[in-house]
């Protein structure tokens, strides 16, 4: 197909264009979903003090980069869900235009940064996690930006280039973790692809100064994960094995969630096949030479996803698919790549995904929320609340949010959870209240026990059912899966 009227135009007048789609795909919707526990985490630390985000004083198990950047963004915008959300939705803007010209200086082709730019303004997985009060579009944009940097210094004896590759990767390990492993990726592919310019040991020497920078940070994790509770504590509950994650992580990276078994089915079966077409490429690719933009991408791949898989096929722990976020870009790269390979079903299978993207997109605009509706069932009790109430919260999945949505009086949450998120000193610093049971049966008011299951499920149900037990139940309420029991006055 002959698209030599996108010459017809400059570049930079397609990207502003691509960024005009990006943003009407971003807006709709961007206050639909209440914020779930880890993007309370998110808020609330972002209204601490300075001097405790960076002590890490929540005990996150992220660098505490972000929570900055959203408290500075929370004092610019009005206090609201939509608002609050809009950095994550900045970063996914900014990223376009710089992957745009990633892209172009990486293939030297107009048409196939384009096709980049336009495969992240369409990606669900990107759109939707612009809607989440999370790290994860900043992460992807500073990795993309120390990458790109990283490119250009390769091909230039500017040193400005090398100060933005080691201001990109320090931001961007300081955002997340797994940011760590685009750098060494980075770090690999510099000693891989030596040549007369010798880069490799100013990659290294500015990986070092970002390790050194990084230590104290680090060794504040490495404490709290010797304790009982802390950010890297062993889960208490069994996580086992799944044999196909590695394609599920890619299929979400690419097509994002969907509550459609149709469109997971496909993007499943596209991620399977796009994998084992490519392998194959691959190797006949290195027959001839793999460009060395190509080594670097693969290379990000393979650390950033294969690293985590790698240790979770070893010893399976809680890996969700979004804390690889860091490789979404290098694979929407690979994506484009891959269309100039002839003789190959991988252009067909772009042009599929891509597709496939817009329809997963059009399904998490017009479907249902994806997150449990904690503000509605924060705001009824809030309605129905009287003097001396008790709000007792069997989990922080609910409790958390409801700190973020209300001040209420007498608001606690139930001490003894079996597999805790955080140790009592956090849900009192970010003004929390955590008591047992017993302490709920000797106070007076009308009891209110607020039930989310999203973790320690068993244990939940035991102390809803402990207090159905003991009290009287006036009226119970059902919002979207959370449920609201009222009791006869808890000192009767």
């Amino acid at each position: 197909m002959n698209f030599n009227w996108i010459d017809k135009r400059p570049f930079y007048q397609w990207v502003l264009l691509i960024l005009l789609i990006a943003l009407c795909l971003r807006l709709p919707n961007i206050g639909r979903d209440s914020l779930w526990l880890d993007e309370s985490i998110s808020y609330l630390a972002s209204q601490l003090p300075v001097q405790q985000i960076f002590n890490n004083s929540v005990q996150s198990s992220h660098p505490p980069m972000y929570y900055f950047f959203l408290k500075l963004w929370g004092t610019a915008v009005p206090d609201s869900d939509s608002t609050l959300r809009g950095l994550g939705v900045l970063w996914s803007l900014l990223l376009i235009p710089l992957i745009a010209q990633f892209s172009k200086d990486l293939f030297r082709n107009k048409k196939l940064a384009l096709l980049t730019a336009l495969l992240v303004a369409i990606s669900p997985f990107h759109i939707l996690y612009s809607h989440e009060l999370r790290m994860y579009t900043q992460v992807m944009f500073f990795v993309t930006l120390g990458t790109w940097a990283y490119w250009q210094a390769r091909h230039s004896s500017d040193w400005r280039w090398w100060l933005l590759f080691g201001i990109g990767f320090g931001t961007a390990v300081y955002t997340h973790l797994f940011a760590n492993l685009a750098l060494f990726a980075v770090n690999l592919h510099a000693l891989l692809e030596t040549d007369r310019r010798k880069i490799f040991p100013t990659v290294f020497g500015i990986s070092v100064g970002l390790a050194i920078l990084f230590l104290p940070w680090g060794l504040s994790i490495f404490a709290e994960s010797e304790q009982e509770l802390g950010s890297l504590r062993p889960l208490n509950q069994e996580y086992f094995r799944n044999p196909i994650k590695p394609l599920t992580s890619i299929a979400f990276l690419l097509f994002g969630i969907s509550s459609s078994f149709a469109i997971s089915g496909t993007a499943f079966f596209i991620a399977l096949s796009f994998i084992l077409i490519l392998l194959l490429e691959v190797r006949r690719l290195h027959q001839e030479g793999v460009p060395s933009g190509v080594k670097l991408i693969l290379l990000q791949i393979g650390f950033v996803l294969g690293v985590p898989l790698v240790v979770y096929t070893i010893r399976p722990f809680f890996l969700p698919e979004r804390t690889m976020a860091a490789a979404s870009p290098a694979l929407l790269l690979l994506l484009t790549w891959v269309v100039t390979r002839n003789k190959s079903p991988l252009p067909y299978l772009t042009a599929v995904s891509a597709l496939l993207m817009f329809v997963s997109t059009a399904s998490y605009h017009f479907g249902d929320p994806l997150k449990p509706p904690y503000q509605e069932a924060t705001t009824y009790v809030v309605d129905s609340l009287q003097a001396n109430d008790l709000v007792l919260h069997t989990s922080d999945g609910s409790y958390l949010p409801a700190l973020r949505y209300a001040e209420l009086p007498n608001h606690l949450l139930l001490a003894g959870d079996p597999d805790p998120r955080k140790p009592i000193e956090v849900y009192e610093l970010v003004g929390g209240d955590v008591v047992a049971a017993e302490e709920v049966l000797d106070r007076n008011g009308r009891l209110w026990v607020i039930v989310a299951l999203e973790h320690s499920l068993e244990w939940q149900q035991a102390q809803s059912d402990f207090f159905a037990a003991q009290f009287r139940l006036l009226e119970s309420q059902n919002i979207g899966g959370i449920d609201i029991f009222l009791y006869e006055d808890a000192g009767n």
